[in-house]
């Protein structure tokens, strides 16, 4: 999918937004500059601060997510309404971190570039840090000003958003401006300030869509994630809202990096005889593995059992699979085991392929007392996200029993789905019933 890319705000757009509202620079001297606040305006001195720091790529945050996130399962939705209070606490901790920086910056350079008592202000943009919505980056900030200093008098927080789902691209601006010390508020600067950034943000926009010399560096809002221990931690897409216009009830597309073009091998097929059949594979088989018969047909269904049961390959599960006399028959003779295998592939993909064909939407009521369920969790904008939950389901007159095959492995639908249905055929159950939860799928 191609997205429009955006340029990023930068200090030369807000020196022409002071400059709209006849604000200067406060100093023009390059030896001085970091020293001192940003803009003056009258008795008003301003500090400007863009974030562009995700902290999300550092390897000690990524760390410590993960501590907070601790889980068995292959993919870790970095929600913090899963959190309780504490680790809530700690978790935008983590986040603030170039926001409490910045802050504490901008406290100290114009608490340097006050001499009269003026009115102090900060400005701060979100430009880089995707790991924090609009609404979290303003409770951060707000927090981090009022907690942090008695330097600064009123925040002011800005920035621009931008999603994108390859037709359609929305963009929503930022400026919001909150009293951090109880002093009266400079309402008709405020509002030119406001004025001037709108006008700015519209050109921009414009910029956006007809520039050619533009440097394009800030692409869409994504999903943020890292792996650690072979665990994704997702940080997923904001939701949109709505319905795409043009995408419609299918949803907007995601991505598949998962690299799967074709299903990989998703089960070890064994012949199950019965006596004729068995003494005719006895007679042709090469001599070379015949021992993998045992002694007798007895003895051989008992070790197929012994190995579908023991099997810890839970990706390729050992489907029994019965043969015939007349079907041995028309493999050219002497044959191996392994080509009793080969001729039975095609029964065993075409009885895959009709339980998935077959299988159905759980509904809470199963129509089968032994039935496999498939359930899957679709995360964020990419397909390699998804994680699976495959369980073998039995009910008796005394008990209903759940057993897990799969418990949170990463796979996406269509793959699990085949896997599912291998394990249905292996354990002889009738159905397979999928549920699809996308309450954190890009939509």
């Amino acid at each position: 999918m191609e997205y429009l890319v955006f340029s990023r705000l930068n200090e030369n757009d807000f020196d022409d937004i002071i400059a709209m509202v006849d604000g200067e620079r406060f100093t023009y001297d390059p030896s001085i500059k970091t020293k001192n606040c940003d803009y003056k305006y009258g008795n008003i001195l301003i500090e400007l601060k863009i974030i562009e720091e995700e902290p999300i790529e550092k390897q000690s945050k990524q760390n410590k997510l993960a501590a907070l996130f601790r889980s068995d399962i292959k993919t870790v939705i970095i929600n913090p309404l899963d959190l309780d209070f504490e680790n809530k606490k700690k978790y935008y901790n983590e986040l603030s971190t170039p926001i409490k920086t910045a802050i504490k910056k901008a406290s100290q350079q114009l608490r340097i570039s006050s001499e009269n008592g003026e009115y102090k202000i900060t400005i701060i943009v979100n430009n880089g840090l995707s790991m924090t919505m609009p609404d979290e980056f303003f409770d951060i900030a707000v927090r981090r000003a009022k907690n942090d200093t008695s330097n600064i008098d009123l925040l002011i927080i800005c920035g621009i958003y931008h999603f994108s789902d390859g037709f359609e691209t929305i963009a929503t601006a930022v400026f919001k401006d909150v009293e951090i010390q109880n002093k009266e508020k400079p309402l008709d600067f405020i509002d030119k300030l406001r004025e001037a950034w709108n006008m700015k943000v519209n050109e921009y926009m414009t910029l956006q869509i007809v520039s050619n010399e533009i440097e394009r560096t800030k692409p869409p809002i994504k999903d943020i994630y890292f792996e650690l221990n072979n665990i994704r931690y997702v940080k997923p897409h904001i939701q949109w809202g709505k319905e795409s216009n043009f995408y419609g009830k299918q949803g907007r597309p995601r991505f598949d990096t998962t690299g799967m073009e074709s299903c990989p091998p998703v089960g070890v097929v064994m012949p199950i005889f019965d006596l004729e059949s068995y003494n005719f594979v006895k007679e042709n088989i090469n001599v070379f593995d015949s021992y993998l018969l045992k002694n007798n047909l007895e003895d051989y269904l008992k070790c197929i059992e012994k190995e579908r049961i023991e099997n810890d390959d839970f990706l390729k599960p050992i489907v029994a699979i019965k043969v015939s006399k007349e079907e041995l028959s028309k493999i050219p003779s002497p044959f191996s085991f392994k080509d009793i295998g080969t001729s039975l592939l095609p029964i065993f993909q075409k009885e895959v392929i009709k339980i998935a064909e077959n299988s159905f939407v759980f509904n809470n009521i199963p129509i089968s007392n032994n039935y496999i369920l498939l359930q899957i969790n679709e995360i964020g904008m990419d397909k390699a996200n998804d994680i699976a939950f495959i369980s073998y389901n039995e009910t008796t007159m005394s008990v209903e029993t759940q057993e897990y095959l799969i418990k949170g492995e990463r796979m996406k639908y269509e793959y699990a789905l085949i896997l599912a249905s291998v394990y249905c055929l292996s354990l002889n159950a009738d159905s397979v019933h999928y549920v699809i939860n996308d309450d954190f799928k890009w939509k």
